[in-house]
């Protein structure tokens, strides 16, 4: 097999690993599926055109992620984001269903920068130091935006519950 094709053969594996997480981020964003399928594919081609520039496999998720946060941020400068239930972003527990649709509809409802801090915080596990890489933003200021999304989100589900 030619270098280049296993160089594809990776890539490809690498983003079937990374669907869900794609999915979730996107919509985080963007709070619509449309929009969200649209960055995934944008990030997509934008990341194989540039999968050279990546310096080193272990942080393909960042990289990737970064990637689709600029191309989600690029359709929301174009766009004014819609917030609907359909779309209410990601699952917290199977538990309850009031209590999950509650906790979607808070997340939802949260400013765009929150919604990403909360998801690649929460949803997609990843550090605050590599959530600062992916957003180009300091470890303070995710640190904050995440101190300021909890605290919407206990008034949000006050009021909801």
């Amino acid at each position: 097999m030619k270098h280049e094709e296993q160089d594809t053969q990776w890539f490809c594996e690498q983003v079937r690993l990374l669907e869900g997480s794609l999915y979730r981020t996107a919509v985080s964003l963007l709070n619509n599926r449309q929009d969200a399928e649209d960055a995934i594919q944008e990030a997509l081609y934008t990341a194989y055109e540039k999968r050279h520039t990546l310096k080193s496999p272990e942080k393909f998720k960042p990289w990737l992620l970064k990637i689709l946060t600029n191309t989600a941020y690029d359709i929301l400068r174009r766009r004014k984001p819609v917030v609907s239930l359909e779309d209410a972003g990601p699952v917290a527990s199977e538990e309850d269903p009031t209590r999950h649709l509650a906790l979607a509809q808070a997340v939802a409802q949260l400013p765009p920068d929150y919604r990403q801090a909360v998801n690649l915080f929460y949803y997609e596990d990843l550090s605050i130091r590599q959530i600062a890489e992916i957003t180009g933003y300091g470890e303070n200021v995710i640190k904050t935006r995440l101190f300021r999304a909890r605290q919407r989100l206990r008034a949000l589900l006050e009021d909801s519950l």
